[in-house]
């Protein structure tokens, strides 16, 4: 393959889905940043955690209404436009990304725990204003014949939004996996246990200006 198309390739892969990463911890929120946070714990119950090799969640922006939208399409004259295009930001921003709670030689803390399980983490997701979207999962376990990957058979949508300078408390999303390979998605306000998991980890950010936004999860 072309040298300069293969990179324009691999850039367009790497732009299409990107993990999320979580703060420094002296990370601080100030009103004047271009970037909001959405605060969320993410968990698992029914399969054991400690047994799965990773577990993420999908988020994606949500477009605009159709009455609102506009279709915009950048086109290039050679492979090296575009390769340019996408080392330099490309036309458009990140529009996917994954909410890692575990994967291998992962270094973010499994802090949330029922009883004597480690069920998930809370992750803390910088974000572009706009109105984003959990949309998708994937779980991976690892068996005598290799792995077996999870994932649900549709998708399904949990909403919220991102405004720049505001840190916005989603809840806890929940995703119950059986061992008979069935499936349930909850969303719970458990603001009381993620806020003192968030006071341990970023204490440079003011818990009394976090805004509450937990919403309705829709199959």
């Amino acid at each position: 393959m072309n040298p300069i198309l293969f990179a324009a390739v691999l850039a367009i892969s790497l732009a299409g889905c990107a993990a999320t990463a979580d703060l420094s911890p002296a990370y601080a929120l100030h009103e004047k940043q271009p970037e909001g946070l959405a605060i969320v714990s993410l968990t698992l119950t029914g399969k054991a955690l400690d047994k799965m090799s990773g577990f993420e969640y999908r988020i994606r922006e949500v477009p605009p209404r159709d009455e609102e939208a506009v279709v915009a399409t950048s086109r290039y004259a050679s492979a090296r436009q575009h390769a340019r295009s996408l080392q330099d930001g490309g036309s458009r921003r990140q529009t996917d990304h994954r909410a890692i709670v575990k994967e291998a030689n992962g270094i973010e803390p499994l802090d949330i725990r029922d009883a004597t399980k480690t069920t998930g983490r809370l992750a803390t997701l910088r974000l572009p204003p706009g109105d984003y979207e959990f949309h998708a999962w994937k779980a991976s376990e690892l068996n005598a014949y290799g792995e077996t990957e999870y994932g649900p058979p549709r998708d399904f949508s949990y909403r919220f939004s991102i405004e720049p300078g505001v840190a916005t408390y989603i809840g806890r999303l929940s995703l119950n996996l059986s061992e008979r390979n069935t499936q349930r998605i909850t969303v719970e306000d458990r603001r009381n246990d993620d806020l003192a998991i968030l006071r341990e980890k970023y204490p440079a950010i003011d818990i009394g200006q976090i805004v509450f936004g937990v919403g309705t999860l829709h199959p």
